[in-house]
C-alpha cells in the first residue's frame, strides 16, 4: 500500500514508518529540510521536501497515495506553553490538516487517519472513556477545541472517508517520559503534580506503531479507536513504580497552581486531569493485542533499552544465607 505519512521524524511518527515499512508499505513522508530527509531515508521511508502551510508538489505525493495519516502534533509535551500559544498552533495545525484534506480530495486516497490524543475526552475522574464519548478536551487537547467539527466538516465536504485514533500517553525512550520521568528522577527535579490520584492512560510506542499496522491492514474508514494499554495507572504510581526500577527516591508533590507557573497551564491541566480509557473496541474490532498491557511490564523494557538499567541478574546466595 502507497502510504503518505506527517510528523515522520517524530517521536511517534519514526515508529509509526520503521512498523509500516516493516511490513511492505510504500511510506513517503513530508519533511521540511535535508536533515529530516536523511532521518526518513534511514527509517526506510521516501522523504518528500515541503511544508503543509505552504501549497506545493507535494500534495502530487498524496494524491498518488491510497492513505493519508497525520501524525504530527503542534505541541511537544516537553516545553512550557502558554494558552495562547497553544492555541495559536493548534490553528495552524489544523490548516495543515485542512491543506491534507484538500490535497486529498477528488484522488484514489480510500482514507485519512487523523492522530489525536486520549486527553480530548475530558477529565473523567474515577469512569471510563471510550470511542462514544464525546469530545470534551482539557489538557493538552483543550487548544484544539472545536478543530475536531472544523477537520470533520472539511473531510466530509471533501468526500473523503477519515479513521480517528487516539492514543493514550506514550511512552518509550523519548519525548515526555525520558524528559520529566527519567531525566527529571535523576536530576532530583520531578515532581507529582497535584494530590496525583489521577489515571493516566498509557501506550508503548511499539504498540502504538503495530496499532497504526492494524488500521492500514482493517481499513474501517469513519470509525475512531483509541490505542491504550489494558491497566491505567495513577500518576504518582506511575513516578513510583519507575523510581523504584531506577533505584531512585520517589518524588515530591507539587502544587498545581505552582507546576502552571513553571510549565505552562496546559502541561498543568494535562498531567493532573485523570484520563480512564477503554481499548476493547481495538482489541474487538481491530485485533490490538498489545505486547505490554500494562505500564508495569512495558517500563523496565524501555528502561532497558535506556540503559538506564541492565540485563544484569541476581548472583545466587551462598549456602547457609
Amino acid at each position: 500500500m502507497k502510504v503518505f505519512l506527517t510528523g515522520a521524524t517524530g517521536f511517534v511518527g519514526l515508529s509509526v514508518l520503521k512498523r509500516l515499512v516493516s511490513v511492505g508499505h510504500i511510506v513517503k513522508c513530508l519533511v521540511q529540510n535535508v536533515e529530516k530527509a536523511g532521518m526518513v531515508r534511514e527509517a526506510g521511508g521516501v522523504p518528500v521536501l515541503g511544508d503543509l502551510l505552504v501549497p506545493a508538489p507535494w500534495s502530487e505525493s498524496v494524491t498518488d497515495s491510497d492513505v493519508v495519516i497525520s501524525a504530527s502534533s503542534p505541541f511537544r509535551i516537553t516545553e512550557r506553553l502558554s494558552l495562547h500559544e497553544a492555541e495559536r498552533r493548534a490553528e495552524a495545525h489544523a490548516e495543515m490538516v485542512g491543506n491534507l484534506i484538500h490535497a486529498a480530495s477528488h484522488s484514489h486516497v480510500q482514507a485519512l487517519v487523523l492522530t489525536y490524543h486520549v486527553t480530548a475526552f475530558g477529565n473523567q475522574g474515577e469512569k471510563w472513556a471510550s470511542e462514544i464519548r464525546t469530545i470534551d478536551p482539557v489538557g493538552l487537547s483543550r487548544p484544539t477545541a472545536g478543530k475536531y467539527w472544523d477537520i470533520e466538516r472539511a473531510a466530509r465536504r471533501a468526500g473523503l472517508p477519515t479513521i480517528e485514533v487516539f492514543p493514550g500517553w506514550v511512552y518509550g525512550p523519548g519525548s515526555w517520559f525520558k524528559h520529566y520521568v527519567v531525566d527529571g528522577l535523576k536530576a532530583g527535579t520531578a515532581r507529582v503534580v497535584g494530590a496525583g490520584n489521577n489515571y493516566k492512560s498509557l501506550i508503548h510506542i511499539d504498540d502504538l506503531a503495530e496499532g497504526f499496522r492494524l488500521i492500514l491492514a482493517k481499513m474501517p474508514v469513519g470509525e475512531r479507536f483509541c490505542f491504550v494499554d489494558s491497566n491505567p495507572i495513577i500518576q504518582s504510581e506511575l513516578f513510583k513504580v519507575v523510581a523504584g526500577e531506577m533505584g531512585l527516591a520517589v518524588p515530591e508533590r507539587i502544587d498545581y497552581n505552582l507546576f502552571a507557573d513553571t510549565m505552562g497551564e496546559v502541561m498543568a491541566e494535562a498531567f493532573s486531569s485523570s484520563v480512564r480509557v477503554s481499548n476493547a473496541k481495538a482489541i474487538n474490532e481491530l485485533g490490538f493485542k498489545p505486547r505490554y498491557d500494562s505500564f508495569r511490564q512495558g517500563v523496565t523494557a524501555v528502561l532497558k533499552e535506556m540503559r538506564v538499567i541492565t540485563e544484569e541478574k541476581e548472583l545466587p546466595k551462598a549456602a547457609g544465607f
